[in-house]
Formats: C-alpha cells, sequence, structure tokens
C-alpha cells in the first residue's frame, strides 16, 4: 500500500475514520471524502493524527459533487465506500416511500454512480470497495429497506467485478455495532469500527480477490 493513492468517501467518521488511520499507517496517500470533511479537517488532525490526509467535500447523492470531487482528487488507485444512509425500521406496510428513496438514494445510488464516475480515474490494479450489511442476508422484521439495499449493493458487486475487471470490485457486509439488544446474542458481541475497517484493508491489498462480499459480524449470523 505504500505510495498509493486511496480515496475514502465517508472516512470522516466510523468505520471510514478507522480505516483512514490504518490506511495512512500503511504509507498510502489517503484522501478522505464526506459531507463534513472539510468542517471535521482540523478535529480529524488534533484528535486522530490524520495529518497528511486531504480532504474533500461531497455530497454522495449529488452527481455534479462526485464529478467535482474526482476531477480534483485526478488518477488515484483504490476507492472504499462506507458512506451510511439514514438508518429505516418499519414495517413493510408502513412504510413511506419517500424514505425508502432517500436511502436508496444515498447507500444504493450513491455507491453505484460513485463506481460509474470513477473508473477512468483508477490505475492499473486499482479497487473499488463498496458497504453492504448483513441484513441482506438476514433480514429482521422492520428491516426490509436496509436489506434490500443490501443485497443490492451486493449484486452490484458481482457485476462490476465481471464488467469493469482487471478493476477489481469487492463489498464488506458489516453486522450490528449498536443495537444492544443483539450484545448479549452475537458470538463475539457488538463490532467495533477498528474490527469492521479490516476486512476494506484486506480487499485493497489481495490482488486475487474480486467479486468477492466479506461478512464481518462477529458471528451474528449464526444465531
Amino acid at each position: 500500500m505504500k505510495g498509493k493513492k486511496v480515496l475514502i468517501v465517508g472516512g470522516s467518521s466510523g468505520v471510514g475514520l478507522a480505516l483512514s488511520k490504518k490506511v495512512e499507517e500503511t504509507g498510502a496517500d489517503v484522501i478522505i471524502a464526506s459531507r463534513s470533511a472539510i468542517k471535521d479537517k482540523d478535529r480529524l488532525k488534533s484528535l486522530h493524527g490524520l495529518t497528511n490526509c486531504s480532504y474533500y467535500s461531497v455530497d454522495i447523492t449529488v452527481e455534479s459533487e462526485i464529478k467535482s470531487l474526482l476531477e480534483k482528487v485526478g488518477m488515484f488507485d483504490h476507492l472504499i465506500i462506507t458512506v451510511k444512509s439514514p438508518l429505516i425500521v418499519s414495517p413493510f406496510l408502513e412504510l413511506n416511500p419517500e424514505d425508502v428513496r432517500l436511502a436508496f438514494d444515498t447507500k444504493f445510488w450513491g455507491q453505484y454512480n460513485f463506481a460509474r464516475l470513477a473508473y477512468k480515474y483508477l490505475n492499473k490494479g486499482g479497487s473499488i470497495t463498496f458497504s453492504s450489511g448483513t441484513l441482506g442476508k438476514r433480514p429482521y422484521d422492520g428491516y426490509s429497506t436496509m436489506s434490500i439495499i443490501s443485497g443490492a449493493v451486493e449484486s452490484l458487486c458481482k457485476a462490476l467485478a465481471i464488467e469493469l475487471s482487471p478493476i477489481r470490485v469487492n463489498a464488506v457486509s458489516p453486522g450490528f455495532k449498536t443495537l444492544k439488544e443483539m450484545e448479549e446474542i452475537i458470538p463475539l458481541g457488538l463490532g467495533s469500527d477498528s474490527q469492521i475497517s479490516n476486512p476494506y484493508l484486506f480487499l485493497m491489498s489481495d490482488s486475487y480477490v474480486t467479486g468477492t462480499t466479506i461478512v464481518s459480524d462477529g458471528g451474528a449470523m449464526l444465531v
């Protein structure tokens, strides 16, 4: 990873922030992009030591902002997207379709458009890593929106691994981090941002993995 240029969308908080720190430690050139990246820049530098990163603001739901960001960044090696959508928990028959569309605009269409627009900026040997979620494999009552989106992201990953080859396309499926009622049920408990960031680093580094989704859920799907 030393000397590689890595764009982490959603890199100013949560899993993305944990990943940004790990990637910087490898000697890579880290670019952090999010809605709040510019506003949070001083905090990220002073509290988290991310002094050598570049910072850009972007709204993943606005195509023109994605284009503008990529033009500023130029050619790079790896694209990681860790942006979360609004959490929608409601019985299917009671859902507001507008809320569902907003969630899709962020987590599905946002990742879709980033991959579509970033492809020509990726260097040979580069990769794209999406974020899905374990609800795509094991639905829970009231979480249909998140299940559908996660499933769609993983299908997109497989399709693009074929169409964009030799650019590698993979995904990480994070489990539960904050749902307290799951804490005693999951074999390894709730996940931390640092733990869940590890598969992203692996998928960037392994040049022979593509079309794969790595589940990082502490064994939640076993129970």
